[in-house]
This record gives structure tokens, sequence and C-alpha cells, in this order.
């Protein structure tokens, strides 16, 4: 079998040893880490509307600045030695691809081999066609000019932002192509999955989403959660005759008849009376844009190789979900209004492509030719029947009992139990509320007569995962009757700061004092580490930076930039390259070259290349070589140019200014403990 965990004497059980992909504890004395905290206190009002007044900021700031001046910065890590041998052993393997499974929360350990042939055998199918070349910079320039189209139709407010984005994030990554086992399937397939984060469309998707998301979901068959299904369903007599019946899309992203679609999207804007409130968009220049990221967009890259995607829309894509419910419900339309009454279910409940049913006993196959006979080319269903009066639907497990139906929760026999581990590096009610969640829904699905056996499983499960019986019993027993919480002000500024253990809790406990809020982002966690289905990016090639250009004299320059740093540094070597030609037509050394004259002279446009550049500058008087390395990732703009900020003023550089302004308030604590010092050598 090509899956399998390791068990051998280099690479011990991942499953004992390593809690899957749980998040691991970072040190706080990482330079770096205080550039968190100032740039959101800074950004706080943005987000909410009014900017921070100055002396609420500064009494955010002071406070913040207290608790890390007494706080000890060192911290242990939640990893033993042992475990990072072997993560660092799993990250070697190169025969190996570790993923997640589709389903079930469990860690896929698949031979290369075996995953290569899997992902080409499906890449191989009428869906997909191989292009020579990335398409990236013709899809970019094409949409650019749409936006800028449509923005002169429409005066949309939010099409100059999206493409404003799109321009001056040059290096837009392509879609990236994997595929995710699923093991609950005989043969284990792969289920495609297009990677669309910081693509040409991400932003556009993301809007478009917004905007037809009020359209979709509305039909009185549409599932929102189980709690709701449950609820539904209980209130339902049963007939002798009636058989519990689920029907499902195969693979209905890759599938969904795209004309048909649009159609049916630009039917509903066309109907919709508060679209105008959403955007200034008419029907047609939503339709056109929606269309451009299924079709034109609708690629990937697999290795070396690209492909298209000729039909449906992309598992990935957030535009996909959406588009995929307008779909169903068109169908679902026709299906009602063509369908001869005698076939038609008693009761008919889907969420996205699955559908639960009750139908009349010897109908049930009927009403499934039907379906099948309403988009043959493109849209197949299949049919699954209650064995022994039981049929599982999303996560729960409906039961005939004489003429009711009862339910209680469902788990694939594939599910792994496995949670947020307690070993994670996570806010305790972070944990809490995990186990909260469950009860919960537990107490939402379960009739009586099933919950306390499901409540002994939710103990187990969550004991197993490392979890105190204390902390278990406590949050089970508060999960539907928790104290009333401090609920800070909706004013209230916001940090997202990253989670440290036991300064995080502090933090909090201080932000119900001064009046802030805090919500925590997660460390580094071991599916970061070791997940290796996609391909990572080098360091000089991710968009969002921190830089540094360090010469062999030891001079140094700290920027930021939106792009990479590989195409920022080559900006400035052909700022740099204009100097020296320059200089090279000064000293009668240039090539002639054909064509028309230059429009400055020599000294000019020496002149202009020096004041563009700090690093021209640098170089007009020096001959060392020039090195760029990246200090940090940050993708967001003003985040980006705080943090530059606060690098330029605690390292020795030849900048000629010092940023954007900040707070003198981290000064003494970013000093004493380095935090915003650079380590990059020539050597």
């Amino acid at each position: 079998m090509s899956i399998h965990l390791l068990r051998d004497d280099d690479l011990l059980d991942l499953t004992r040893y390593v809690p899957p992909f749980f998040p691991l504890l970072k040190k706080l004395n990482q330079h770096g880490d205080i550039t968190t905290l100032h740039p959101n206190i800074r950004a706080a009002g943005a987000c909410l509307g009014p900017q921070v007044p100055r002396g609420k900021a500064a009494e955010i700031r002071g406070a913040l600045l207290d608790i890390l001046s007494r706080s000890n910065h060192k911290a242990a890590s939640n990893t033993t030695a042992e475990e990072r041998r072997i993560l660092k052993r799993l990250r070697q393997r190169t025969d190996l691809v570790i993923t997640k499974a589709d389903k079930g929360n469990v860690v896929v350990l698949l031979h290369k081999g075996t995953y290569l042939e899997k992902m080409n055998e499906l890449l191989k199918s009428d869906i997909y066609t191989p292009i020579a070349e990335d398409p990236t910079d013709v899809v970019r320039k094409t949409l650019i000019s749409l936006l800028q189209y449509f923005e002169h139709e429409t005066d949309d407010t939010q099409l100059p932002k999206i493409r404003n984005y799109i321009h001056y994030i040059c290096n837009s990554q392509c879609p990236e192509i994997y595929g995710l086992p699923k093991i609950h399937k005989p043969g284990v397939p792969l289920r495609p999955v297009v990677s669309s984060i910081k693509t040409v469309t991400s932003r556009l998707a993301s809007h478009l989403k917004k905007i037809i998301m009020p359209l979709a979901g509305n039909r009185t068959s549409s599932v929102k959660n189980s709690r709701q299904f449950c609820a539904e369903i209980k209130m339902i007599t049963l007939r002798p005759s009636d058989i519990l019946v689920s029907y499902d899309v195969k693979d209905l992203f890759t599938s969904i008849p795209m004309d048909i679609t649009l159609n049916a999207l630009e039917n509903l804007l066309d109907k919709d009376s508060t679209l105008s409130q959403r955007t200034s968009l008419k029907a047609f220049h939503v339709k056109k844009l929606v269309s451009f990221c299924m079709k034109e967009a609708n690629y990937f890259r697999f290795g070396e190789q690209c492909f298209m995607q000729n039909s449906g829309a992309p598992m990935g894509s957030s535009l996909s979900p959406v588009l995929a419910e307008v779909f169903m419900e068109h169908l679902e339309e026709i299906a009602f209004s063509t369908a001869n009454e005698s076939i038609v279910p008693v009761l008919f409940k889907r969420y996205v492509d699955d559908v639960f049913a009750i139908t009349k006993s010897g109908e049930d196959e009927a009403f499934l030719n039907h379906l099948n006979s309403l988009f043959p080319a493109c849209i197949s269903f299949t049919i699954e029947k209650e064995e022994d009066g039981r049929l599982p639907f999303l996560d729960a497990l409906i039961i005939k009992e004489g003429d009711r139906l009862k339910t209680t929760v469902y788990r694939k026999p594939t599910h792994s139990d496995r949670y947020l581990h307690f070993s994670s590096h996570h806010p305790r009610s972070v944990m809490r509320g995990v186990i909260s969640g469950m009860v919960e829904r537990a107490r939402a699905i379960c009739d009586e007569e099933f919950l306390a056996k499901e409540l002994g499983h939710i103990k187990t499960t969550f004991f197993s995962n490392g979890y105190p019986a204390a902390l278990i019993s406590s949050a089970t027993t508060h999960a539907t009757a928790r104290p009333e919480e401090h609920v800070p002000s909706p004013t209230a500024p916001l940090l997202i700061l990253p989670y440290y253990n036991g300064l995080g809790e502090k933090i909090k406990r201080m932000g119900r004092t001064v009046g802030f809020q805090v919500y925590f982002k997660s460390a580094a966690s071991v599916r970061s580490i070791v997940r290796n289905d996609k391909v990572r990016m080098a360091p000089n090639e991710k968009p969002g930076v921190i830089y540094e250009i360090l010469c062999t004299c030891s001079a140094s320059y700290i920027g930021e930039t939106g792009n990479s740093l590989s195409h920022r540094y080559e900006q400035h070597l052909n700022c740099l390259n204009r100097y020296k030609n320059a200089l090279d037509d000064q000293r009668g050394l240039g090539i002639k070259r054909r064509g028309r004259p230059r429009k400055l002279q020599p000294n000019e446009a020496m002149d202009e290349a020096i004041k563009a550049s700090a690093i021209v500058e640098h170089a007009s008087r020096c001959d060392g070589q020039m090195y760029p390395n990246v200090i940090a990732n940050e993708p967001d703009f003003r985040l980006r140019k705080i943090k530059e900020a606060l690098y330029i003023r605690h390292n020795v550089v030849i900048n000629r200014d010092k940023g954007t302004e900040v707070s003198d308030t981290w000064t003494n604590l970013i000093m004493r403990n380095r935090l915003c010092s650079t380590t990059t050598t020539t050597d």
C-alpha cells in the first residue's frame, strides 16, 4: 500500500509523536515580534472606522510596554528534541508526499511516485488542457484593462482598489493544483484543489462573492447547517411506504456547466432590487467579471507544466462555492417543474451537492433518473439508500423509529477523532471553545436517548488528545450555560497579535481594564513545516517583504515592497545601470545606439538616478558587491511601512529618511532585546 505512517527506526510513528498539524511555540525574543504589536494599535482605529485618539493609543502602548518589559521573553518549546528530530527527518524525505486527507482530519503520507501518478492521471482528463507557458502576465494585463473600462462605465469605488492591487503586486502567483486523498473511497482517488491565494483574480473573486452571496441559499430546500436540518426533519411524519435516500453530484465543481450558470446568475441579478445597495456594477458587469475569473483565469500549474481548466469551477476559488449554489438552485428549479408529480420526494433538503430526500419506495430510482436527465453531458447524481432504517447526511445519522425520525452524530469510518491537541500553542480559551463546540453540536443533533453516549465519546476523544479530565469536565458542564464574559465596546481598538503562552492571557486581561479587544494569531504549525504537496516559494519570490541590501563594505539599506524582493532588487539594479550608462557616456565610453537621442545629458541622468535611490548614491562612491536579503514577510501595506520604519531606526543604514512616523514608546524595549536588529552578513 502506498499510503502509510512512518514506522521505522529513524522516523517514529507520526501519530504518536506529533499530533497532526498542531501549532509550534515561537519564542518572543525573535527579532520583529514587537513590530507586530505596535502596528496593530496604529491600525486599530482604521479597522473599526474612527481613528484611535492619541491619548487612547498612548495608554494602550504604555500598558503593553509595561507587560512586555516585565515578561520573561524566553519560552520553552512545546515540542521535544525527539519530535524536532522527526520533523527534520520528515522534511528531508524527498520520496514522500505529506498532506492531509480530504476529510477526517488525518495526516496522509504517500510515496511521491504514487502521488505524481494519480495527479498526472487526473490531469489527462478532457477537463484540462496543457498550455505552453504561464499565462499569468497576460491575464493580469487583460484584467487591469477590463477593470479600468468598467470603472469608467460604472464609477464603482471598489474596482480601482482591486485594479491598483493587481497593478502594484505585479508578481502574482500562478495558481497551483494539488490533490487531497479521499481515504474514505476505494482506491483513494485525489480531490483536485487549486490554490488561489495571492493570484491575479483572488481579490476580485472575493469581492464578487460578496455581491452574489445574498442571492444564493434562499430556497426552502437549502440547508444551512446540521442544527437546522435536524430540527426540520423531526417535524416530519413518515408514511409506511416512505424511505430515506441521499443523492450526491459526482465532482460538482469541475462539472458545473459554466455558461448555464452565468445565465442563471445574470437572471438573479436582473431581478435583484437590492443590487444597487451592494455595488455600482450592473448585472452585465458582474456576469462578465465572474466569467473572466472562471474562464480566462481558470488556469494553474502542476510542477513545471501549466494547464487550462476547460469546464467547471476550480476547487479553491472563493467564487466556486457560491456559483455551485447558484447552479444547483437552477437545477433544482428545473427538476421540480418538469418532474412527474408521482416521483417528487415528500421531503427534499440540499446542502450544496448533497441531497437528503424522503420518497415513496420504488420512486427513488425514478427521481434519480430524472435528475440525471437534466444535464446528462456533465452532471451525474449517485444515490445512497437507508440501511436498517438508518442514513447518514452531513454529520448526522438519521434513524427511522416508527413514523418519526431521530438523529445522532455521525462520523465516517475513516474519521480520526483528532482535534486541536492540548500541547498545541493556543490560548486555553480556544481549547475550551473546541470542547464546547463539540458539546453544543451534540446537543443540537442528538435526541435525548443518544446524547449521553455522544458526550461520553467527546470526553474520551479529548482525553486522548491530551486534555486534562478537569478541563474536559468543566468545559462540558458550562457548554450551554457559560458565565457572561466581558464584551468590549464595538468601537474599542482591535489588536491582532501573535499568541505567546502566559503573555497572551496577561494582555487580554489588560484589554478588559484599559479598553481594547485582542485577537490572537496562531504560530507556525507542524503542517506548515512538513506538508509538501505544494511547491514552496523561495523567500525572495514571496510578495510583501521588508528587505535589506547589504554591501560588502557593511553599508546597509532597508526597504519594503509589495512585490517580491527579486523584483524590487531588479528595479534597484536597473536604476544603478542607468547611472553607470550615463557615467560611461560622460567618459566617452558609452555604446552609440541608433534611434532617438537621449532626453537627458549624462550628468543630468546621473543626478536623477542618485536622487531616485540611496543605493545608487552609495554605489557611486563604493565598488563593493550588493547582497539582498528578506528580513520579514508582511502582506499588509500599513504594517509593512511601520515595520520598515522600526528596522530603519534600530540599525545603521544608508537610508535618507526614517520611513513612516512611529511612536518612540518601544525604543528602549527594542534596543534592550535587539528585537529589530538585522543579522545579515556578506560572508
